[in-house]
């Protein structure tokens, strides 16, 4: 093999050969330090070792884990010399890698909101497991999953679950990182036996010194954490999308209502072009278009938004489109189809008039908003509403939204700061420059969210319409 694990990738190896009693191993750590990696490893040694293996990869999200952990075991699957069509298949419909022992891994969604009380995953019945992302799960979908494994070990195979996450959410935080970490001091009580934990740094890392660089110069709160793995860590002050206001914003269900979608435009590049949808005042879904990897003429971007619109009843009027850059070719290309596009522009003037309310705001009204808040442009100022929103409850984020871990990260890698008592969140470019990437999952829910926020009676008041 041609691959070549670090000290820490083979402690985990090690683990499961030399010590029979450890059934459940937590990988956490650092962001691209290979934990997902390492546990692609594991599954496909062990399905080319023991036949008739059923390893199973359970992720929140299959939408999530097409663009994920599935490239990453095609990818570890090349990195150890396995040959596609005679070392292995893979069948996309199916999300299943197959091998000529008769194992297989198996990818499958754990998405409590398409699965009640995970019923469909109780059917399954798997030699070993890999639960990514565990974080991202239900605390019922996660119990459910991790069960599933010493169900077909009929031919020596380790019974092992193998979990990768970064411990942001309570119950791991409380059950497993802090019994690992301060175990038998009195207050925790220690793991048992049959548990290990595995921490990740920047050391392990695979990643170009010029990316962990870059990711350095994220908000102190989010190095801390995802870098540094001070998962204690909650200093936020340099975001308005605090952790807190995220934990009451899920809902499982929304009421219907009116329907907007806010559309994030790329060409080609390492950008994406991403829609996102909204029902009243709830995130409910999302939409990759054209993926990072990927060209697609803005005149298709526009095709498909028509499509998108005609499909789910969202009136051209009520699809926001980047109205900078590229984003000019979608709206000229909705144009030349018939289809009008709402217009968004980031730079533009703040709206005196955007309102959570169901009715339009009176001048008198909007004189005392401009009053008590004032912003640089529109894109701060739409992004204050939405964190205020979230804040107070008015806004809802849909549990099975794809990109919900992916957009929070987004949102709170923003600085923001007051210049002469004005409001000024990080632009778009700023984000770019220091991650290398646009923050598209972001800013195609704010655009989604503008149009919530305005109303069909047009007022003038102060030059703003």
């Amino acid at each position: 093999m041609s691959l070549e694990l670090k000290p820490k990738q083979q402690s985990v190896v090690d683990i499961i050969n030399d010590c029979p009693e450890v059934d459940t191993i937590y990988l956490i750590g650092a962001v691209g330090t290979g934990k997902t990696d390492i546990a692609a490893s594991v599954g496909i040694d062990i399905c080319d070792t023991f036949e008739k293996t059923y390893w199973t990869v359970f992720r929140k999200n299959i939408s999530t884990a097409k663009r994920s952990v599935i490239p990453s075991y095609l990818t570890m699957l090349d990195r150890k010399n396995f040959k596609e069509g005679e070392d292995y298949t893979y069948n996309g419909q199916d999300y299943e890698i197959k091998f000529p022992n008769g194992s297989k891994i198996g990818f499958v969604e754990a998405d409590e909101t398409k699965d009640r009380s995970g019923q469909k995953i109780k059917g399954i019945n798997a030699t070993a497991s890999h639960i990514d992302e565990a974080d991202e799960l239900s605390l019922t979908m996660f119990t459910t999953a991790k069960s599933r494994k010493g169900r077909r070990n009929t031919n020596g195979q380790p019974s092992i679950a193998i979990i990768t996450l970064n411990p942001n959410d309570v119950d791991h935080i409380k059950e497993v990182y802090m019994r690992w970490k301060y175990g038998g001091n009195g207050k925790y009580e220690p793991l048992p036996l049959n548990i290990r934990v595995v921490e990740f740094d920047l050391s392990d890392s695979w990643q170009m010194q010029s990316d962990i660089d870059a990711m350095m110069t994220n908000p102190t709160w989010w190095v801390e954490r995802y870098l540094k793995n001070n998962w204690e860590y909650q200093d936020e002050s340099k975001t308005i999308f605090r952790s807190s206001i995220f934990a009451k914003a899920i809902v499982k269900s929304y009421e219907p209502g009116r329907k907007t979608t806010g559309y994030d435009v790329a060409r080609d590049g390492v950008d994406r072009s991403v829609a996102a949808d909204w029902e009243n005042l709830t995130l409910i879904d999302g939409s990759i278009t054209k993926d990072s990897s990927e060209q697609m003429e803005t005149g298709k971007q526009a095709e498909w938004l028509i499509e998108h619109s005609d499909n789910f009843s969202i009136g051209y009027e009520n699809i926001a489109v980047d109205g900078v850059g590229v984003g000019v070719g979608v709206i000229d290309g909705g144009k030349d189809r018939g289809a009008e596009f709402a217009v968004f522009k980031s730079g533009f003037s703040p709206d005196p008039f955007l309102t959570f309310d169901d009715e339009p705001k009176s001048r008198e009204d909007a004189e005392r908003s401009q009053e008590l808040m004032a912003f640089n442009n529109l894109r701060s100022q739409v992004a204050y509403m939405l964190a205020m929103g979230l804040d107070s409850g008015k806004v809802k984020i849909l549990e099975s939204f794809p990109f919900l871990n992916e957009f929070i990260k987004e949102a709170q890698m923003h600085h923001h700061e007051y210049k002469d008592k004005v409001f000024v969140l990080e632009s778009k470019e700023s984000i770019k420059k220091r991650l290398g990437k646009s923050p598209d999952i972001f800013d195609s829910v704010l655009m989604g969210f503008w149009l919530q926020l305005k109303h069909e009676v047009v007022m003038e008041w102060g030059g703003i319409m």
